[in-house]
């Protein structure tokens, strides 16, 4: 009775914890516990309560006893994530390879391994781990991932193949801000407008886009659309000192050294320690 009580109990927590409601979902998985001890499921919800909490070590030993209890390969990749957090990357990877003997089809566990290998700087791993998910299942996510690392390394012409690959469709702005930076270190600059403006069709107030798209025209030498795309990411978003900055760059190239102090002073007042706006400042000042 006390067991099915605390299967009740933890399936109660699990419910409020997918609801970001995680003090409820403690007490829920306090309660379970004290019924039933050895229920791996309860030690593992316990541990991912933990992770949430960013107390790793406690979140780490909890997936441990499940794990004690029964041999899952979910529990040894919680128990890695944890790990990982701490900074014991190697000691997460052998978790994500113990994950692996117990069941070779893990996708989380391997999908972990690109993700550490990727953090880690071991990017030619990253990548091999990432093309054998695709072979598996050729999902956007995992092409993404791979075109991610191949512009980490700067081979724009293989990340652009790769995520030509996939059928960019509605709600893919990630996938066409991507595909504009990769045209424009190319110097495909009118490809990258036509990339960067599909990102921006689908999420118009998302910044990075938007800033790409005006670094794009500034390329293209149309230094009025680069400023106005400038100036509406500051109408969305007025406190924003790393655009003031750019801003700042754009008017010291055209020569209008008085705009060009407006905005770095506008970008100090509000981060007076930002480096890149200190340095022009200096520079300016000097040349007065």
């Amino acid at each position: 009775m006390d067991k099915e009580k605390a299967i009740a109990l933890n399936n109660e927590g699990a419910s409020h914890f997918l609801n970001k409601e995680f003090d409820k979902a403690l007490e829920c998985y306090k309660q379970a516990y004290e019924l039933d001890s050895k229920n791996s499921s309860i030690l593992n919800n316990l541990g991912l309560y933990y992770h949430q909490e960013k107390d790793f070590q406690k979140a780490l030993e909890f997936f441990e006893s499940a794990q004690s209890i029964e041999k899952k390969p979910h529990f040894l990749v919680n128990g890695g994530h944890s790990l990982a957090m701490m900074g014991m990357y190697e000691d997460a990877a052998m978790r994500y390879k113990q994950a692996l003997k117990l069941d070779p089809d893990h996708k989380s566990a391997r999908v972990s391994l690109a993700h550490l290998a990727t953090h880690t700087g071991d990017l030619k791993k990253a990548i091999v781990i990432w093309k054998e998910l695709m072979e598996v299942v050729p999902d956007n996510t995992y092409a993404i991932e791979l075109a991610k690392v191949y512009m980490q390394i700067k081979d724009w012409e293989k990340a652009l193949k790769n995520l030509h690959r996939i059928e960019v469709s509605d709600g893919d702005a990630l996938a066409w801000r991507m595909i504009g930076q990769c045209e424009y270190q190319l110097k495909n600059f009118g490809m990258a407008q036509k990339a960067f403006k599909m990102a921006l069709a689908e999420n118009p107030d998302e910044v990075e886009s938007r800033q790409h798209l005006a670094i794009n025209y500034l390329a293209m030498g149309d230094w009025e659309e680069g400023i106005r795309q400038l100036e509406m990411i500051l109408r969305m978003d007025p406190e924003n000192h790393q655009i003031m900055t750019e801003l700042a760059v754009v008017y010291l190239g055209k020569g209008n050294m008085d705009k060009a102090t407006t905005w770095l002073e506008k970008a100090l007042a509000i981060k007076p320690d930002f480096p890149k706006a200190l340095r022009y400042k200096q520079m300016l000042d000097s040349n007065q």
